[in-house]
C-alpha cells in the first residue's frame, strides 16, 4: 500500500554524565569508554531518526552551553539519555530550555547482553540505570511528561520506541499549523460532534476556515476542461459503472475535482465537508462523492459532516500512518463472531479498498431527492490490522476512544456505502460500554497500522482525556 508521511521531526539529543567521572575517577579508560558509547549512540539514531543536534552535558559549563543553543534550536523533540550516572541538577535548567516540546528518556546501558562479570571501570561504564532513576523522581517532581525507553543503542526494540517517538513529535507540531476547511459549515443536526473552533485552535492548533457553497462552484467553473474530461476517462477505465448516467458521471466528476481543487488552493490539511447540507446538493443536484487522486497526490484528508473532532482524529492518524484514514460509523454488530460493520457515504479514498472491491453506484440516499441519481464509490476496506481514534471536544475538555482491531476484507457486507468488516480486540460488550461509559459520537477514523504508543503520547502532550479500549 502507497505511503505519504511527512519528513520526520528533527530530534535533538542529550546525553548526560556525572563530572564526577572526570573529575574524581580520571580514569583514562572509563573516558575513552564513554566516549565509544557516546559515538555508538549518535550513530545508532542517526541511522533511523532525523537526528540535527547533540549536546554532551559533564559540568556546569556544558550544561549552560547545551541550554543556551537548545532555547534557540529548531528541534521539535530531544531524546535525553543518562548515559552513566549523572547529577539531576541538570534537569532544572534543561527543562526550561526545552519548553513545551516533547521529552524522550532513553535509560542506556552498553550492552544488550550482560557480560558475566564486569569489572570496576565497566561496572561505571553501565551506571545509566542509576542515573535515570535518580532523574526519573525529578522529571515527575518537576511535572514534565516524557515518553520512556531503556537498553542498548543498536537495539532494535529501543529503536523503534524511538522512531514512534519522532513519529508522535511530528504528528504533534504539524498538528500546531494545521489548517483545516470547513463545507459549508458544521452539521446542525448533531449536537455530540459539535467544536467549537475557538478551543480548538488555542488548545490544539488547527485553524478552521469557513468556505461556501459559492466558492466550491467557482472553483468548479475554473477547472481545466482536459483535466475534467480525463478524470471522467480513468473513472471508465478504472472502476465498473452501474446504474449512472454517462451525464451524472460528468457532473460528479466535474464537482468532485472542484473540491479538490478548492481544498488544495486553500492550503487545507483536512476539509471537513458537511456532505449532506441542503445547499449543496440544491446547487449540483448531487452529493460529490468521487476522491480525486488529487487530494492523495497534496495528502489531504476529507471528514464529514463537518465533525472538526474527527477531522483531527482523521490528521493524526495520517500523519502518524500515511497510509490514508477511512471515516466510519457503526451500524451493525455480531456479538458471537465479535465482528461491527460500519462506512460513511462521502468522498473515501479507494487506496484503503479491497483489490476489485471498487465500483460507482448511483447515490443510494440522495438518488430520490437530488435532481440527478448521483455517483457514490462503493468498496469493502482491505483486509489488515487496523487502529481507530475518535475525539470529541467536551464542556470540560477533549476526549478521545480509541482501540484496535483486523479489518477482515473480503465481499461486500452491505448495500449503499463504503464500509470495513472488523473484528475489535475487544468484546462488542467491553468496547459499546466503555464508550457509553465516557460519551461518544457516532464517527470513528481508522487507518493501516498499530500506533498506540504513539496515540498514548499525542493525547498526553495534548491534555486529551484517552480511553484506550482493549
Amino acid at each position: 500500500m502507497e505511503t505519504r508521511l511527512p519528513s520526520t521531526a528533527p530530534i535533538g539529543l542529550l546525553i548526560l554524565r556525572a563530572e564526577w567521572f572526570d573529575r574524581v575517577v580520571a580514569l583514562p579508560e572509563l573516558h575513552q569508554a564513554v566516549e565509544v558509547d557516546q559515538e555508538r549512540i549518535v550513530q545508532a539514531l542517526q541511522g533511523r531518526l532525523n537526528l540535527q543536534q547533540a549536546w554532551t552535558v559533564n559540568s556546569q559549563s556544558s550544561l549552560e552551553t547545551a541550554c543556551g543553543e537548545l532555547r534557540h534550536s529548531k528541534v521539535q523533540g530531544v531524546i535525553l539519555v543518562f548515559q552513566v550516572w549523572a547529577e539531576d541538577f541538570y534537569l532544572a535548567p534543561f527543562l526550561q530550555a526545552l519548553g513545551n516540546r516533547p521529552l524522550a528518556v532513553w535509560c542506556f546501558q552498553p550492552w544488550q547482553k550482560l557480560p558475566l562479570s564486569l569489572s570496576f571501570l565497566e561496572v561505571l561504564r553501565g551506571s545509566g540505570w542509576v542515573g535515570t532513576f535518580e532523574g526519573l523522581g525529578t522529571l515527575r517532581n518537576l511535572k514534565k511528561p516524557f515518553f520512556f525507553t531503556f537498553g542498548a543503542p543498536h537495539q532494535e526494540r529501543v529503536l523503534t520506541e524511538l522512531e514512534q517517538f519522532a513519529r508522535a513529535v511530528t504528528a504533534y507540531q504539524a498538528l500546531k499549523q494545521a489548517r483545516f476547511g470547513l463545507l459549508p459549515h458544521r452539521n446542525e443536526q448533531m449536537q455530540s460532534t459539535f467544536v467549537d473552533e475557538f478551543r480548538l485552535l488555542h488548545e490544539l492548533g488547527p485553524s478552521v476556515e469557513y468556505l461556501s457553497v459559492q466558492q466550491l462552484a467557482e472553483a468548479t467553473r475554473r477547472l481545466n476542461e482536459a483535466e475534467v474530461q480525463q478524470y471522467i476517462t480513468e473513472l471508465h477505465q478504472e472502476f465498473p459503472l452501474r446504474g449512472v448516467k454517462d451525464e451524472t458521471l460528468e457532473q460528479a466528476a466535474r464537482v468532485s475535482l472542484g473540491l479538490a481543487h478548492l481544498a488544495v488552493e486553500r492550503k487545507l490539511d483536512v476539509l471537513s465537508f458537511n456532505d449532506i447540507a441542503e445547499e449543496t446538493h440544491r446547487f449540483f443536484g448531487l452529493r460529490p462523492a468521487l476522491y480525486p487522486a488529487l487530494l492523495w497526490e497534496h495528502n489531504i484528508s476529507i471528514g464529514l459532516e463537518g465533525d472538526l473532532g474527527a477531522a483531527t482524529a482523521m490528521f493524526l492518524l495520517q500523519q502518524l500512518s500515511g497510509k490514508g484514514v477511512f471515516f466510519a460509523e457503526f451500524w451493525v454488530w455480531d456479538e458471537a463472531e465479535n465482528l461491527i460493520i460500519g462506512g460513511h457515504a462521502g468522498p473515501q479514498n479507494p487506496r484503503l479498498a479491497e483489490a476489485g472491491s471498487v465500483w460507482i453506484s448511483p447515490d443510494f440516499e440522495f438518488a430520490q431527492s437530488d435532481a440527478s441519481e448521483g455517483a457514490h464509490l462503493q468498496f469493502v476496506v482491505a483486509k489488515g490490522r487496523v487502529t481507530l481514534l475518535q475525539m470529541r471536544c467536551t464542556p470540560q475538555g477533549w476526549q478521545a476512544i480509541a482501540t484496535q482491531g483486523s479489518s477482515l476484507g473480503g465481499a461486500s457486507r452491505i448495500e449503499g456505502y463504503p464500509h470495513v468488516v472488523l473484528r475489535l480486540d475487544p468484546s462488542i460488550e467491553s468496547f459499546l460500554r466503555g464508550c457509553a461509559e465516557v460519551g461518544t459520537t457516532q464517527h470513528f477514523v481508522l487507518t493501516f497500522g498499530d500506533y498506540r504508543r504513539e496515540i498514548h503520547l499525542l493525547c498526553e502532550w495534548l491534555g486529551i482525556s484517552l480511553l484506550w479500549l482493549k
